[in-house]
């Protein structure tokens, strides 16, 4: 019977996953998390043969996550679940590294799980090496700038000087301290890139930086407007989108 548990920072996520492998014979789950270092503690307790872990998480990346983990528990698998097919590709298809995309679906989730119950001693310990390889090329340092256009030229913007980033006719404009600039990407692969700071999705075509919002404005059946400076010294209103509210009520403290 393999030990396993499941880290991931949403309870929807957590939920399908765990009723998912529910169904499975000689699996079965000790525990769960919703951020880095819970999971390292769990286990730390449990010693699970497998962690699911989540790439994109807040807070401790999925992939420091991982290297702590692998610390810890040098002898526990990991198989990581994204919603990005690209981006799992990519990063973590390595030989016997196995991912899950999101939403998740029952014959991958159980393919997975028959490929892992089916290892030797020497296939496992084979398979933990090839994590550790995969988990140190994804671990780069990060840069915390971001390359846009202005007047023709790229100039390198500090994430701490921008304030908003919106979307219009399929392009995208960042809003910064010193100006405003074009970002050559859509604004999905801008969240993307800033997924771990405080510049956040709070609109279908807005991201911003929580850490410069003025005021919160309480509007029309219970929807939110964010006031924020603009680099000429006035404010602009930036609206809260339904699907956000929730997680930007909790994050400022809002009840």
């Amino acid at each position: 019977m393999l030990k396993a548990i499941i880290v991931d920072d949403e309870l929807p996520a957590r939920d399908e996953l765990k009723f998912l492998l529910s169904k499975l014979p000689g699996i079965t789950v000790v525990g769960e998390a919703d951020n880095g270092p819970a999971a390292v503690g769990l286990a730390a307790q449990h010693r699970p043969d497998v962690v699911f872990l989540d790439i994109q998480m807040r807070g401790m990346s999925g992939v420091d996550t991982a290297l702590a983990l692998r610390t810890a528990t040098p002898n526990s698998l990991i198989v990581f679940a994204t919603a990005y097919d690209e981006y799992a590709i990519k990063a973590f298809e390595v030989g016997a590294i196995d991912y899950l995309l999101k939403p998740f679906d029952g014959e991958r989730v159980a393919a997975a799980a028959e490929r892992l119950q089916k290892y030797y001693p020497e296939d496992w310990q084979a398979a933990a090496t090839r994590i550790d390889q995969a988990i140190t090329t994804a671990a780069k340092p990060p840069v915390y700038k971001l390359a846009a256009e202005k007047n023709g030229k790229i100039v390198l913007v500090n994430y701490s000087d921008m304030i908003y980033a919106h979307t219009q006719t399929g392009s995208v404009t960042v809003v910064a301290e010193t100006g405003e600039y074009c970002y050559a990407g859509t604004l999905s692969e801008l969240q993307e890139r800033l997924r771990g700071t405080t510049i956040l999705r709070v609109h279908k075509s807005y991201l911003v930086h929580m850490e410069k919002v003025k005021e919160v404005i309480p509007w029309f059946k219970g929807t939110y407007w964010l006031k924020l400076p603009t680099p000429g010294g006035n404010t602009i209103e930036v609206p809260v989108g339904k699907g956000q509210i929730k997680d930007i009520k909790e994050l400022l403290g809002l009840k």
